[in-house]
């Protein structure tokens, strides 16, 4: 039987080395067996051809693993295909071609930047989807649906993708963009391996969409951004989604890999030097090309993200950093500061930001106000699990650290938490509503008022909700946000900021065995134990960004925060924190970006 096994292995080599390099005289193709030439391996082996057919272990044998799957395999595949669609590309000149592009989450449609390379060709272009037939072997009605590029159009020429909004509704108004299911990316590394099969779902040539299903081997996982594979596509499949055996988008397939010879001349399908003047399609494809998903996600993550802040609803940034180093090649060291806060990127955008201030030293209040409010074009209401845990408040170690105590927790801690809160107002407000004939409206109202005091979120306004009376855009203003344990934020209550004489903080790590300290309360006052400066720059953008709304601090308290400013230097996390605020909300915190403004800015209370 061993001879038998050898025999069909080596013949599945042979056919393999054929199939890559035919007619290649260049590569030392030493074929153990010729496929030609069969006889006469059977007669030296003393074996027969009938035995070879007839032969059960043969004939039913496994060769390189067991191809089977459960048949549920083919219902995800035709969920995973409703995704994809045809790009019916134009420009201001008419119709360009076709590529193909599959949805990534509800609205947002991804394909090849070389498909469409600007938001022009967006504008102009469409997507198709249902172009395709049925089970009958019929025409489906197309759905065509308008890109909106003014929405949302990003582009990477290097990673070769661009992701657009597509409209909710065809263009003919009878149909709806939410019929057509979406691909969640997963930005985790391992979704397959160099030997495994992947499958691609296309529109070769601009035609009918098609489906490369499985025997289509992943060869090389050594490039950071990239893989390849062998498979079947052509042109019009660029901005195919590449699949593994669970239906988990692995790559954005973007070229294929031609042939070449010593001289590193491409080769068409007769072994000869190809010209552009063939067609593609006598290139001699040998491999296939994408680009993976990992990285797309990273580069949506931590660059799209800045010019269009909603993409985090949409996609999970990949935190691992070894996993992003293995997926981008970035070093680990400079992956891990440029992730958290981009200082060149940010220092390009600070200097756009304040273009028009010709000199910060003799910038007035009225001008710097002016620019605040300007630019502070993205309103959110107030809801720290959503917009200040996850991203904004993070400090570098991945963690996030109470601003008075500097006790440390995890996102996930302190949303578990609020989630609780949440409970317990609501079970709250049932009671409540119970009572309300027997106590009347305005002591329910009254008591529901109460319920956020009584159960507060994990979340510190350094300038207190009562003093604005929870109006927005203060109340959701991130840049006075903290991240804040329940007990330090009622301790804090609703007192304004002072500096005792005879009270002396000792700042504490948040590591500390001792339960670190909230600060210190008299007379209605209060003192932050830590963090002083990092507040103090807080509130004074508040009264910067929002002159006379509060009416809490006056001249001699600006200079109290005034020297809590200019006694600790800005950190990292404060600048982490500005840029990622300004990339979601739109304007930045000038005492941040500018330490000694503290110094020269007058304030008009």
């Amino acid at each position: 039987m061993k001879v038998f096994e050898k025999f069909i292995e080596q013949i599945e080599k042979t056919k393999q080395r054929h199939q890559l390099y035919p007619g290649d005289d260049s590569v030392a193709v030493k074929s153990v067996i010729n496929p030609k030439q069969v006889n006469k391996y059977l007669r030296e082996h003393n074996l027969n051809i009938t035995e070879l057919i007839n032969n059960r272990l043969l004939r039913e044998r496994v060769i390189k693993g067991d191809d089977t799957l459960d048949v549920n395999y083919l219902e995800r595949g035709v969920i995973a295909s409703r995704s994809v669609c045809r790009i019916n590309i134009n420009s201001a000149e008419g119709e360009e071609g076709f590529g193909t592009g599959f949805l990534i989450a509800p609205q947002i449609l991804i394909t090849n930047h070389h498909v469409l390379p600007n938001s022009g060709y967006a504008e102009k272009s469409f997507a198709e989807f249902n172009f395709e037939r049925s089970i009958d072997g019929l025409p489906l009605p197309l759905k065509v649906f308008r890109l909106n590029p003014a929405k949302l159009f990003y582009t990477n020429e290097e990673l070769d993708y661009s992701i657009i909004w597509v409209e909710d509704r065809s263009a003919d108004g009878l149909n709806f963009l939410i019929e057509n299911s979406y691909l969640k990316l997963n930005p985790s590394l391992g979704k397959t391996k160099e030997g495994n099969y992947v499958s691609i779902i296309q529109h070769p040539d601009g035609k009918m969409k098609k489906v490369a299903l499985r025997q289509n081997e992943v060869t090389n996982l050594s490039m950071p951004k990239f893989i390849r594979y062998v498979t079947d596509t052509k042109s019009g499949s660029s901005g195919a989604p590449v699949f593994n055996d669970k239906w988990e988008v692995v790559a954005l397939h973007h070229a294929g890999i031609p042939y070449y010879n010593k001289d590193g001349k491409i080769l068409n399908l007769a072994g000869e030097i190809w010209d552009r003047s063939q067609g593609e399609v006598q290139v001699h494809w040998i491999e296939n090309e994408g680009v993976r998903v990992s990285s797309i996600v990273y580069d949506i993550t931590t660059v799209a993200v800045r010019s269009f802040p909603f993409l985090r609803d949409f996609f999970e940034p990949l935190t691992d950093i070894e996993e992003i180093r293995k997926s981008m090649g970035i070093k680990a060291d400079e992956l891990q500061i440029e992730s958290y806060y981009p200082e060149k990127h940010d220092n390009d955008s600070k200097g756009r930001y304040y273009l028009n201030i010709k000199d910060m030293t003799r910038v007035t209040f009225n001008e710097l106000h002016a620019l605040l409010e300007g630019t502070h074009t993205t309103y959110h209401n107030y809801n720290p699990s959503k917009y200040v845990y996850h991203q904004v408040d993070l400090h570098p170690d991945g963690l996030l650290r109470s601003i008075y105590s500097n006790k440390l927790f995890t996102t996930e801690e302190l949303i578990l938490a609020d989630k609780k809160v949440d409970i317990e107002r609501q079970l709250k407000f049932i009671e409540l509503e119970k009572s309300v004939d027997s106590i009347g409206r305005a002591a329910f109202d009254e008591n529901v008022e109460k319920l956020e005091a009584d159960f507060p979120y994990n979340c510190e306004h350094v300038v207190c909700q009562s003093w604005f009376k929870k109006q927005e855009p203060m109340r959701g203003d991130l840049h006075h946000l903290f991240a804040c344990e329940s007990n330090c934020n009622t301790f804090r209550n609703d007192y304004p900021y002072v500096d005792f004489p005879d009270y002396n903080p000792k700042p504490s790590s948040g590591d500390d065995k001792v339960i670190p300290a909230c600060g210190n309360i008299e007379d209605g006052m209060f003192e932050p134990e830590n963090n002083k400066g990092i507040v103090a720059r807080a509130v004074l953008y508040f009264l910067l960004r929002y002159p006379g709304v509060i009416k809490v601090y006056q001249n001699k308290d600006i200079e109290t925060l005034k020297n809590w400013a200019l006694g600790q230097p800005v950190t990292l996390y404060e600048k982490h924190r500005n840029y990622q605020i300004f990339q979601m909300q739109g304007n930045r915190n000038p005492f941040i970006d500018f330490p000694d403004l503290v110094r020269t800015l007058i304030f008009n209370l």
